[in-house]
């Protein structure tokens, strides 16, 4: 690094930026880049009063604090000129209170919240940006009474949580208000504050719609509204647009004030090919008003397409050098290369399969032996946990022990939880994943190696692609991440033009779901959805069927609530017979009756749009008159996640193969599937035999 020439190249991107030549996110990056490549020099008190003011004039004073708290330079300064008290007088500015400041980014959203007026707002952003800690600065300010916070997933549910209850720097929501994370309430505050997932929310707001009004809600990942944007190694279609958008609809009931968050959405002008005009309805019939801030990335990107060339300069502390053309053995010689510069890596496949995806490759890496002097004794104790509970020849295992970590959506969530704090804390040297890393996930990687540009079968799309490479480098950790690209088309993804997000109840021509039916507008209503819309009433009227029951369960349809009640209604008494001696030995014995759940299952299959769970209630073997679904869930009631694995083996299945099975079963049909269904069911039975 030619010091000279990296300031006086910065100090010409300023006088750019001042003279309008540049944009403040471009700025923003050549600052950036500076102090990357400047953290590792030797640095003096005039070094010290330079880079405070590039700090500040970018709007990111955070940029100096890294330098100690990751870089361990002494940053106190002695002497103070002019240009470095007018830096720290601005930097005073973005404080919000002695622990806690914004980037000027931040505090511009911050300052967009105001009493006496309605606030909502959509902000689109990148990765690095710090949406979240936004959302708390403006309780912080606004001083509403009952919030709630709607997060994609259980672990980012638990990692707010977790950070309200235990960080000094956010004990001001712990003393003012009383936090609730399950749906049922038995008590609330004078001030509330609820962390729920979109389902918890909806389940929360059929038990409680008239307790309390909400005075502000947050979003995160707004995007999953629009199925064509989830994020899922899964090759089938999602489900859980549904229940966000029911979320969302109910989220801004009242007047609330609202933030709605997501990163890199795209929004396209009026007059462009691919611009559609669901979502703009959307945020105009809510009065919601857009804050694009996709191109300011807070750490920086540098992609490194890696083709057929045995030598690649990464940058000035990474070469990458190869002796073979192989994909696998690429991936094993970038992995070393990266540890011998003592960083660590995540990398990103398109599925978590042994052929190709995440434990093939983990397997592939553990074999390499290029972490087989990785000390695992601090976390000996996890290893004998999952090796008691699960089986010490599971592939997470051998992982763990060679410091290679694995992340999908079948290990069980608490177990993933710790495999990130393993990775976060230095104890795993690379962490091999799916999509799951997308999902909020915060980890300190400064290397993403990707090794597909797919998603299960389906191409990443360009939001997909961006939202992957976003996990390489971390605020408050790097200053710049790197993406390297093994041997595949991401970065055509990359440059390619992107999809907008649409909103299909806000969508005359966008095909609709039947729920979908009940929360659109007329006028975005096609004449065929207007009919069959009417005609679905007139089956609620035809049965004198209240409208509380359609309130409760709102992700399954009218129709197929119905269909439940006529079936209910037909039952023979011994069928209520069986399902009577059903509800026994729930209550006393915690199983259940095969004939009695039978019986259930008969009821509810002809709703079930889940492939997978349908054929769990279709299949019965060659000589069986019960379906697996039925021996399933006996072994799970029984010995729990265990003795499910237990039922796998028995039937022949390999430790891998049984542990995958399980948590298929577990996570994704029973937790998600069986149980929404069942209380539909429980729903109509209740209200049939109290007729």
């Amino acid at each position: 690094m030619d010091r000279i020439e990296e300031t006086s190249n910065v100090l010409k991107q300023i006088s750019h930026y001042k003279n309008g030549e540049i944009e403040d996110f471009d700025l923003i990056k050549h600052v950036c880049n500076y102090f990357d490549r400047i953290k590792g020099q030797d640095l003096n008190q005039s070094d010290y009063k330079f880079l405070i003011y590039l700090a500040n004039i970018c709007g990111i004073p955070h940029f100096f604090d890294i330098l100690k708290s990751r870089f361990e330079h002494d940053l106190n300064i002695q002497e103070f000129d002019l240009n470095t008290f007018s830096a720290l007088l601005y930097e005073s500015t973005l404080h919000t209170d002695k622990q806690n400041k914004l980037h000027k980014y931040q505090s511009i959203i911050l300052d967009n919240f105001e009493p006496n007026q309605q606030n909502r707002y959509f902000l689109s952003a990148s990765t690095s940006f710090g949406k979240t800690h936004i959302v708390y600065e403006i309780l912080k300010k606004m001083k509403y009474q009952n919030v709630v916070l709607i997060f994609p997933t259980i672990a980012l549910l638990s990692e707010n949580l977790e950070k309200l209850i235990s960080n000094s720097s956010y004990s001001y929501f712990k003393e003012n208000y009383t936090i609730h994370t399950l749906s049922e309430v038995e008590e609330f505050g004078e001030k509330n504050l609820f962390i729920y997932t979109p389902e918890r929310f909806l389940s929360y707001y059929e038990k409680h719609e008239d307790s309390i009004k909400f005075d502000f809600s947050f979003v995160d990942e707004i995007y999953k509204i629009d199925n064509d944007y989830i994020i899922d190694e899964e090759t089938k279609e999602n489900e859980r647009d549904v229940a966000y958008r029911l979320a969302v609809f109910y989220s801004l009931d009242n007047e609330t004030d609202s933030l709605l968050a997501g990163p890199y959405l795209e929004f396209h002008k009026k007059n462009s090919a691919s611009y559609n005009n669901s979502f703009d309805a959307f945020l105009e019939k809510n009065n919601i008003e857009l804050i694009d801030y996709n191109n300011y990335e807070i750490v920086n990107k540098s992609f490194s397409n890696i083709k057929s060339s045995s030598l690649y300069k990464i940058d000035d502390d990474l070469d990458l050098e190869f002796n073979s053309s192989n994909k696998t053995q690429r991936l094993v010689q970038t992995l070393q290369q990266i540890k011998s510069i003592q960083q660590n890596a995540i990398v990103y496949c398109a599925n978590r399969g042994k052929n190709g995806g995440v434990e093939g490759y983990a397997l592939n890496v553990i074999e390499s032996a290029i972490f087989s002097d990785h000390d695992f004794s601090s976390y000996q104790d996890i290893i004998d946990h999952i090796s008691s509970n699960f089986s010490q020849d599971w592939v997470l295992v051998k992982g763990l022990k060679n410091g290679v970590g694995i992340h999908h959506g079948l290990i069980p969530k608490y177990l993933q939880k710790e495999i990130i704090s393993l990775f976060n804390s230095g104890h795993l040297n690379v962490l091999i994943s799916t999509t799951t890393i997308t999902e909020g996930v915060n980890t300190s990687a400064k290397n993403l190696i990707v090794m597909h540009n797919k998603k299960g079968s389906k191409d990443l799309k360009k939001f997909d692609a961006k939202n992957i490479a976003g996990r390489a480098g971390r605020f408050g950790y790097h200053y710049s991440g790197r993406v390297i690209v093994l041997k595949n088309d991401f970065m055509t993804t990359i440059d390619s033009q992107a999809d907008g997000i649409k909103h299909k109840n806000y969508d005359s021509e966008s095909p609709k779901d039947e729920i979908d039916l009940f929360y659109s507008e007329d006028i975005f209503l096609n004449q065929n959805d207007k009919v069959k819309k009417k005609n679905i009433l007139a089956e609620q009227i035809k049965r004198n069927l209240p409208d509380k029951l359609f309130s409760m369960y709102k992700v399954v349809s009218r129709m197929d609530k119905i269909k439940i009640y006529d079936s209910i209604s037909s039952y023979s008494e011994s069928e209520f017979a069986l399902i009577n001696r059903l509800i026994r030995i729930i209550n006393f014995k915690m199983d259940i009756d095969y004939d009695g759940f039978q019986v259930v299952l008969n009821t509810i299959e002809p709703i079930v749009k889940n492939q997978n769970l349908k054929f769990l209630m279709e299949y019965k073997g060659a000589t069986s008159e019960y379906s697996m679904l039925t021996n399933l869930i006996h072994f799970y009631l029984n010995g729990g996640f265990k003795g499910s694995i237990a039922y796998q083996l028995g039937k022949g299945s390999h430790i891998d193969k049984a542990i995958t099975e399980t948590s298929k079963f577990v996570y994704n049909t029973l937790k998600y599937q069986v149980v929404k269904y069942l209380g539909v069911f429980n729903l109509m039975y209740k209200h049939v035999v109290s007729l």
